[in-house]
């Protein structure tokens, strides 16, 4: 999961990525699949798997709830013009 949104560097994909988490989340949408320079990667409500484009090998599966959480912590850094330090907060499961 890390090396697939490393890859996406760009906020405004992330952005869009959060995006389809919705769409997934709210059942518009049952499965999506997103790519980025080095991985795919299925967005469904009950979970995130990825599969390496070049020999990686899979990615292995989180939850759709630490995908976002990771997701939109990743953007909120690359958004940050001071790059103050983020303190992140992980949720209690």
């Amino acid at each position: 999961m890390c090396a697939a949104i490393d890859d996406a560097i760009h906020s405004r994909y992330l952005e869009a990525v959060l995006n389809d988490i919705v769409d997934v989340e709210s059942g518009r949408i049952e499965v999506i699949e997103e790519e980025t320079e080095g991985w795919l990667f299925w967005i469904r409500s009950s979970s995130v798997t990825f599969e390496g484009k070049f020999d990686q090998g899979s990615g292995g599966e989180v939850t759709l709830a630490q995908f976002k959480f990771a997701v939109s912590t990743f953007r909120d850094f690359l958004n940050d013009p001071e790059r103050k330090p983020v303190e992140v907060l992980f949720p209690e499961e």
